[in-house]
């Protein structure tokens, strides 16, 4: 990421408008705009009340509760989209996305993008017709833990990355078998939190084969990449709440690399002292510069890196939009169509476990 400037340097931004007034966008997306290139200038919510508090603590000039009044009343550059769920526990997106991308205007949303990989599909044939992108904001795109891993395992000499082992805590509800299918789903949807991360660093998955415990919900999956790569995935929802939320580990040609609890970084590479089997007396390699290296925050300076908007990859996502739009050119990453691969991920969830499904 370049170094970051304070919106007030900015010699351009976008207008934007913002839907949703809720909790998670207070803490997490609205204060975003402080490191972006970003001019709010409207917020729409079906509380009045709500959007009237957002819009003058988020310094906006209008508030609206009807989304489609306010995209035809302004002149927008871009929209931000932050719903609920529906009374299923089904994503909102896919009523109001294609909307805007009708309207001209680029999109950055929340995730999860939608319930099925169906729903994704029709976005984005909008998506295409329009000429315009959306920005599904998986966070682990642009986590910077994740970012720099991806760069060590590009690296020549990490090799081609081989497996990789993830850890998540989630729980799978029961197949049920009069209906072919599982309910209660809406957390499961946070499976595009795991998935995302490792499809950004392992690539797609091209099949995969799962076993679960009922009733903890605790699922073990394999995964077939397209590159050759395999992999596996531990949903552990019965983990304690007092261990680190999540691990990854890459492996590649005599070199690992680590991400836990989301913010630590371990390269592993090198060698320990030399000598042969039983008699080697050191364990710290001859050359120790080649040995691993680990990253953290400190979490005692004010940078904003220490921020947790800047840990989990908020205020990254939202500056590659907001650049995106500016220059007029379609983002890369985190876009709709990786989250149709996630979604096709949480589709193959909601079969019966045991055997091999493929990813297509």
């Amino acid at each position: 990421m370049n170094p970051i400037k304070f919106n007030y340097e900015y010699d351009s931004k976008i207008k934007v408008g913002f839907i949703g007034c809720g909790a998670h966008a207070f803490r997490n997306v609205y204060p975003t705009f402080d490191y972006a290139p970003v001019d709010l200038v409207a917020v729409c919510d079906l509380s009045a009340e709500r959007a009237e508090i957002y819009r003058k603590r988020f310094g906006a000039e209008k508030m609206y509760t009807d989304y489609k009044e306010m995209i035809k009343q302004e002149k927008l550059d871009a929209v931000f989209v932050v719903l609920n769920f529906d009374r299923e526990g089904k994503p909102l997106y896919p009523k109001i996305v294609p909307d805007l991308l009708e309207a001209g205007l680029p999109v950055w949303m929340e995730k999860p993008a939608a319930y099925t990989a169906e729903e994704v599909e029709r976005m984005l044939e909008v998506e295409e017709r329009t000429g315009q992108f959306v920005l599904v904001a998986n966070k682990r795109y642009f986590y910077p833990t994740f970012e720099k891993a991806k760069q060590i395992i590009e690296r020549a000499d990490f090799g081609q990355p081989v497996s990789v082992n993830g850890r998540y805590p989630l729980t799978l509800t029961p197949y049920q078998e009069e209906i072919a299918t599982r309910t209660g789903l809406h957390w499961f949807l946070d499976i595009c939190h795991p998935m995302s991360g490792i499809h950004y660093l392992m690539g797609e998955v091209k099949e995969m084969c799962f076993i679960e415990h009922q009733p903890s919900g605790n699922v073990q999956a394999l995964l077939q990449f397209k590159s050759g790569a395999i992999g596996n995935l531990q949903l552990s929802s019965t983990q304690a709440p007092t261990s680190p939320l999540e691990r990854f580990e890459i492996i590649g040609n005599h070199q690992n690399v680590v991400i836990d609890n989301g913010m630590r970084l371990i390269y592993y590479k090198g060698s320990k002292g030399s000598g042969e089997y039983g008699k080697a007396p050191v364990y710290i390699g001859d050359d120790p510069v080649e040995g691993p290296v680990h990253w953290e925050p400190e979490f005692s300076l004010g940078q904003v890196y220490n921020k947790n908007l800047f840990l989990q990859g908020m205020v990254q996502s939202v500056s590659y939009f907001a650049n995106a739009v500016l220059s007029g050119q379609r983002i890369e990453r985190s876009t709709l169509r990786d989250s149709l691969h996630l979604t096709k991920m949480f589709d193959a969830f909601k079969q019966r476990s045991g055997k091999w499904i493929s990813i297509d």
